[in-house]
């Protein structure tokens, strides 16, 4: 089932989450000004302490399941002789967890690593929610996490059943924590989960892979984030199956459709399912790399409507397409300059007004 997404963000506008290390209050103000109905909690990706696995898997960092070494990818102690007696432990934290009324003070999310969140949630609790109607989080998302993160081995740990089961539960109860602190502020709540990885599905360097892995994936963290009363979204930057995606149920899909348009004109009947059931898609119209500086409103529109009109002509509901639509950057500005990010959230503010 798909949780009701405001009916005032048809057409709104909102980020994807991560920015250039601008400062928490320049972040802030810049955020509100473009996307005051959906503002989001600022990341900033360049500092070495919001590294993915501080945001999302501090838990299991401080049971000593993973470690991260100085520029190597984190890796599960899968082969230390107490592995079984540290994952029961987190097993037990999980059920203890997943559907309590009361968190463990564990699932908190380190200050150090998301300084951006706290100076949200912050902000909006001394100075009010302004005109925003709903609230957006962000975290990284199973397959990308479980690619990354590998076993004792050197191989990716969402390869192994055992270990990519831990990974998603990680995230779920991550995400059940950042929902509930989010609520807190009196507003219906969204959570992106961020896939950079879908283009490994399908590669012949990852014949293995299977859809069914990441459907269940994505499925459980979705479901938890439904649970708890958010809308669920799945940003992918990338090439993608979104007929995998879409599997996974959830309430908003987000692409880069200035670059990856394509990847949805083979799921005509998915989509009409999916916005017959009240589903919205975020065009990520708004390119954040340098060519945005040959970019105007004028042009990204022309460029969105020529997308939608071939949706349309392969037979996806016209009013759905444009009464159930969020307009994003194609992807996170973090790794841009902050001129980059400021036109980039300028852009899709216009387009989104010009839309409405």
């Amino acid at each position: 089932m798909l949780i009701s997404v405001p009916e005032m963000m048809s057409k709104a506008a909102t980020g994807i989450g991560s920015l250039p290390d601008i400062g928490e209050e320049r972040a802030l103000s810049l955020i509100q000004e473009s996307f005051p109905l959906c503002p989001h909690w600022p990341q900033f990706p360049t500092k070495a302490e919001e590294y993915f696995d501080l945001q999302v898997l501090y838990l299991l960092k401080g049971l000593e399941i993973i470690k991260k070494e100085e520029g190597k990818n984190p890796r599960f102690l899968d082969q230390g002789v107490d592995f079984l007696d540290r994952a029961a432990l987190f097993y037990e934290l999980y059920l203890s967890n997943v559907d309590s009324q009361k968190l463990d003070e564990r699932l908190a999310m380190p200050e150090s690593s998301a300084v951006g969140f706290y100076y949200f949630i912050n902000q909006l609790e001394k100075k009010g929610v302004g005109r925003a109607i709903c609230l957006k989080g962000q975290a990284a998302a199973p397959l990308t996490v479980g690619m990354q993160v590998l076993d004792a081995e050197g191989a990716s740990s969402f390869f192994n059943e055992q270990l990519r089961d831990i990974v998603v539960k990680a995230l779920e109860l991550h995400v059940i924590w950042q929902v509930r602190e989010l609520k807190k502020l009196g507003l219906p709540v969204i959570i992106f989960l961020d896939e950079g990885m879908m283009q490994a599905y399908g590669n012949k360097q990852f014949l293995s892979l299977r859809g069914d892995w990441i459907i269940d994936s994505f499925r459980s963290i979705i479901d938890a984030i439904k649970r708890e009363g958010a809308a669920a979204g799945i940003h992918a930057c990338c090439i993608a199956d979104w007929s995998v995606l879409l599997a996974s149920e959830p309430d908003i899909i987000n692409l880069d459709a200035y670059n990856y348009f394509t990847s949805l004109l083979t799921v005509r009947d998915e989509l009409n399912e999916f916005l017959k059931k009240g589903g919205y898609i975020a065009w990520g119209i708004v390119p954040v790399n340098d060519i945005l500086y040959q970019e105007t409103a004028d042009s990204l529109l022309k460029r969105l409507n020529e997308i939608l009109k071939k949706l349309i002509n392969r037979g996806v509901e016209e009013s759905l397409l444009y009464k159930q639509m969020i307009i994003t950057p194609c992807c996170g500005t973090g790794l841009y300059l902050r001129e980059n990010a400021e036109r980039a959230y300028s852009l899709t503010a216009e387009i989104s007004g010009r839309m409405k």
